[in-house]
């Protein structure tokens, strides 16, 4: 079974997207904030990072530059999502090494397919 590391400070929007999720058979592990999710992704070394780009603590362009820089982490694949215009801009995705991104609003079938690609890429 696949783990996925979803990180959003909207609790309702975190709570939506692990039960989306964990109903598609995932694993789901979740966090609120940027630093408990740089603590989870050292922890337990999730299959895909599901990142929203507006975090307190570290932002999740921050997060997937810091999880790409690491050579014991940078197979893990990022997804960057947001409402905000930085994950529109590709100079940024490519600079923080984003693997996919996500526009909101996004519907459910495109969480899914984007980690679907992300895991299949992974096994290649």
């Amino acid at each position: 079974m696949h783990t996925i590391l979803v990180v959003d400070d909207e609790v309702p929007f975190l709570d939506m997207l692990h039960m989306l999720l964990e109903g598609a058979g995932y694993r789901v592990l979740t966090a609120s904030d940027g630093l408990e999710a740089m603590a989870i992704v050292h922890r337990h070394r999730p299959d895909v990072a599901l990142l929203d780009d507006m975090l307190p603590g570290m932002n999740g362009g921050e997060i997937c530059l810091t999880i790409k820089q690491d050579p014991q982490l940078r197979h893990i694949p990022v997804i960057l999502y947001s409402a905000g215009a930085r994950v529109r801009d590709r100079s940024f995705i490519e600079r923080v090494g984003a693997d996919a991104v996500l526009y909101k609003p996004f519907k459910p079938e495109d969480v899914k397919s984007v980690i679907r690609a992300c895991l299949n890429n992974v096994r290649a």
